[in-house]
């Protein structure tokens, strides 16, 4: 494996971005770019980073504005800057376009989780012409909590007033609200993140992970545009020939227990798209890459996408 690590200035004008282009030793077939979710960084994919090269494909990624190692570089945790939904976008199609300069001419997937999963659908409506392939990983759909109890003129007009860039645990809490209401035994509030006790451990171990840490609140309204833009009419901004993938847990209350992965394919499917493939497993929540019992058959399945067209 060669790594090459590489910084590349934030559209948001403040952040120097951090990221890693992994290629294999062998010739590479494709590239996979993975963007990762909300309050942690790109390095907890080792596990896939290393099931992809060894299956021969380059793998690019990188720490949002306000996570992971651009945020230590910055000191700004849980804040995207200014029109951070817009940022994050640009931000990776800026390393999009670093990975091709590097091995170009490979045909180009990009995997995205969680808030991942958003900003790779708004990547691929945007971008969809230069991918070969889009795989939505722990999607965010049909979240009760940001559609039906935030107010979202409330939100607008508190960022109006002083910017937005306090603290906003209550935003944070309407929004996520009820996660855990269906794990009896939750009592730490993270339990949704997965049925494992050891994966658990580890996210909260983690020093690069902030999802304990309040978003801003020009974040929070920037997170929910985001979500918006990607569940209302979004799949009617994407070209109909583009290969989707969509994996969830049938336990995960942001993929609402396994029925946002059929939303979003089935609305894939009326506008035209006729090569969608959806796989929801039972029993787990919302890391399904990172559970012990699904990890294997998540790569499994995310390489035989890539492979399939590539």
């Amino acid at each position: 494996m060669a790594l090459r690590e590489i910084t590349f200035e934030s559209a948001n004008g403040r952040d120097q971005v951090h990221g890693w282009i992994y290629a294999p030793a062998t010739e590479p077939k494709a590239i996979v770019q993975i963007v990762h979710g909300l309050g942690e960084h790109s390095r907890r994919y080792l596990h896939m980073i290393s099931a992809l090269l060894d299956a021969g494909f380059v793998v690019a990624a990188d720490d949002h504005a306000g996570h992971g190692a651009t945020a230590v570089a910055s000191g700004v945790w849980m804040d995207t800057g200014e029109n951070g939904a817009r940022a994050v976008v640009d931000d990776e199609h800026t390393l999009h376009d670093l990975a091709v300069a590097a091995h170009p001419g490979l045909p180009y997937f990009v995997f995205g989780h969680s808030w991942g999963s958003m900003i790779a659908r708004e990547f691929a409506a945007e971008y969809g012409d230069d991918l070969a392939g889009l795989i939505l990983c722990g999607v965010a759909a049909q979240i009760d909590g940001i559609e039906n109890l935030v107010d979202r003129q409330a939100l607008a007009d508190a960022v109006a007033a002083d910017g937005g860039t306090g603290p906003a645990p209550e935003l944070m809490g309407s929004m996520f609200a009820g996660m855990v209401d269906r794990f009896p035994e939750a009592t730490t509030g993270t339990e949704w993140i997965a049925l494992d006790p050891g994966v658990l451990a580890d996210h909260a171990a983690d020093p690069l992970n902030a999802l304990a840490a309040p978003m801003t609140v020009r974040f929070v309204r920037d997170f929910i545009d985001l979500y918006d833009r990607v569940n209302d009419g979004w799949a009617e901004r994407v070209r109909p020939e583009l290969p989707v993938l969509v994996v969830a847990g049938d336990q995960d209350p942001v993929a609402n227990y396994g029925e946002g992965a059929y939303h979003v394919a089935n609305a894939l499917w009326k506008s035209g798209n006729r090569d969608v493939r959806t796989v929801v497993y039972p029993g787990v929540r919302h890391e399904i890459h990172n559970e012990p019992t699904t990890r294997a058959a998540v790569e499994a399945e995310l390489i035989g996408f890539v492979a399939a067209h590539a």
